[in-house]
């Protein structure tokens, strides 16, 4: 009889998912509930101005959040669901709402600046009817985002990037501080040919409107690294067809040919701003912003690039975290990531890490939790964490005994500021024999806003 009765136990407990554990015939607890927490990754996955190793780094990111979460027995676990942007910011808000209303996401991540001014105005427009979300953006270099005093006709676009609620996360640079850094470089090639430094120096800047603040700033950052006179001359493209014939007028100037020209662009741009500027056969030294420094525009333009010069991020932060990336981004996709993967994967990893840190010990967690989270995976006094599955698990085991971590990223090993910035180095690049060559990086930071050489 009693045999008889321990296999009804036996039978039951199974049934209930709970089972008889160890030789003394105590009941095992149950599993935890799984909770699996839907990011939406806002991504150019077609057009001209991507790469593949956008979407390949999100998918790293996540791949590796939830192997080391199964290893801590966690029941958390992330699901990305993509949206295409192609680079056009209508495409970008339609796509948005999408993963909001229907896909029912709890965070974004967010790519160009214009694209990220669509998607974070969600969070300020009353009529939208959607939950407000925390954005985390990686190409997003645009210096009127978190600017108090950036006016806009567009009452939508101003809170945005005034964003005083504090919904956007920027896993980028300022370009206020490019528009310094390439303000070194045009110096340095200016005054390398022309040796009257008496006479004004005269620089073409040719933009679309992806790169509306970095060619507004440019004019005023310059008179700031030099005694010579300066004379600006902004153009910007009207569309891709026209950018061949718009060079006609961008090296004619308006007081006469300019000593050096700067291309701002986004990559479709910029790569049609460089093969039309080679095949029209114009001398003037020439110099590009962040946007042109991608191996496949390489691959496009072909020799013409060779001798182009700008400034950039660097492919990823020169630390044991920014190899630990690079490695497992190698192992996974066989060749060398793009410039900015670091920081799409970190846009991920990022909301990830607040994720698990807001849940504590397995509590459900709203898009409010995890923007707070976001302010709490950079604690100083916490453990050091690498993008590594060793070190997402201790993550998620410190977090479960409610214990800081300190996230050292792939991009940056820095943490965001009050406002949500962070201040990587830029780098001066050259393309050599069809390879970009990194050189000399800049100090850029709040306390070094004119990005001195780094020492």
């Amino acid at each position: 009889m009693r045999n008889v009765l321990m296999r009804y136990v036996a039978a039951a407990a199974l049934l209930c998912g709970i089972g008889l554990a160890g030789s003394g015939g105590a009941l095992a607890a149950p599993p935890p509930e799984r909770s699996v927490v839907r990011i939406g990754a806002l991504v150019d996955l077609t057009s001209s101005s991507t790469s593949p190793d956008f979407r390949a780094a999100i998918e790293l990111a996540a791949k590796q959040m939830n192997q080391a979460l199964a290893r801590a027995g966690s029941p958390l676990g992330f699901e990305f669901v993509f949206g295409d942007t192609r680079s056009d910011p209508a495409q970008t808000l339609a796509e948005a709402r999408r993963l909001l209303g229907t896909e029912r996401v709890q965070a974004l991540i967010s790519d160009s600046s214009g694209d990220t001014v669509k998607v974070n105005g969600l969070n300020y427009d009353p009529a939208a009817g959607l939950t407000k979300v925390p954005v985390t953006c990686f190409q997003c270099s645009s210096s009127f985002f978190h600017d108090p005093t950036v006016v806009e006709k567009d009452p939508l676009t101003q809170a945005a990037e005034r964003d005083a609620d504090h919904w956007l996360f920027r896993v980028f640079y300022n370009a206020r501080y490019e528009a310094a850094v390439i303000g070194r470089i045009v110096l340095a090639k200016a005054n390398g040919g022309r040796p009257d430094q008496s006479s004004p120096l005269k620089v073409g800047i040719f933009a679309d409107e992806g790169h509306r603040s970095l060619a507004e700033a440019i004019p005023h950052v310059l008179p700031e690294l030099t005694k010579r006179p300066v004379a600006t001359d902004v153009h910007y493209v009207t569309t891709t067809e026209k950018i061949g014939a718009d060079w006609a007028d961008v090296v004619k100037g308006k007081d006469g040919a300019p000593d050096v020209v700067i291309v701002a662009m986004l990559p479709g741009h910029a790569t049609e701003a460089i093969r039309t500027y080679r095949a029209g056969g114009y001398k003037l030294p020439i110099v590009s912003n962040n946007s042109f420094r991608r191996d496949y525009i390489l691959g496009q333009i072909g020799p013409a690039a060779n001798g182009l010069e700008g400034s950039s991020v660097m492919t990823a932060d020169r630390s044991r975290s920014g190899m630990a990336f690079i490695n497992a981004f190698r192992a996974a996709s066989g060749h060398t990531p793009e410039v900015t993967s670091s920081g799409a994967y970190d846009s991920a990893v990022t909301l990830m890490l607040a994720t698990v840190v807001a849940s504590g010990q397995g509590h459900a967690v709203t898009p409010a939790d995890i923007r707070t989270g976001l302010t709490r995976i950079n604690a100083k006094q916490g453990r050091l964490i690498t993008p590594t599955v060793v070190d997402f698990t201790a993550a998620a085991r410190l977090a479960r005994q409610g214990k800081p971590i300190n996230y050292h990223g792939a991009y940056d090993a820095t943490g965001w500021d009050a406002v949500g910035d962070i201040f990587p180095p830029l780098v001066h690049w050259t393309v050599e024999k069809g390879h970009f060559v990194e050189h000399e990086l800049y100090e850029c930071t709040p306390q070094h806003p004119l990005c001195p050489p780094a020492k």
